[in-house]
């Protein structure tokens, strides 16, 4: 897919559009490894974006996947999971941001030490 090009099957839609125009979260703990889960809690007209988020959300799930998942920027995603978290509709797993390193660490050091 060419930068720019609509996704398969849709119209480009517009980030700014998504978020309402905000270009950012106010909340701080949502980050990229963040992990998502939908409460099942109908909202009365959601989004496409919403829907999808809902869907994948089933069970945990990061806030990079969702990204990777929905062709969206994390900042974008991160914003209507804040939405999607105002309304009740997820629950947000927050992890110890000190260990996701120290395992990811350990884990490179690991794969080095293979070679």
């Amino acid at each position: 897919m060419s930068e720019g090009a609509p996704p398969p099957g849709g119209q480009l839609i517009r980030p700014f559009i998504i978020t309402g125009g905000r270009t950012a979260t106010t909340r701080p703990e949502l980050r990229w490894e963040s992990l998502v889960e939908a409460t099942g809690s109908a909202l009365p007209e959601p989004t496409s974006e919403q829907k999808a988020i809902l869907g994948a959300g089933r069970a945990p799930i990061s806030i990079a996947e969702l990204s990777a998942q929905l062709r969206l920027p994390m900042a974008v995603v991160a914003i209507v999971v804040e939405d999607l978290l105002e309304a009740d509709a997820v629950r947000v797993h927050q992890t110890d941001p000190v260990e996701i390193e120290l395992s990811a660490l350990t884990r490179m050091i690991e794969r080095v030490r293979s070679l």
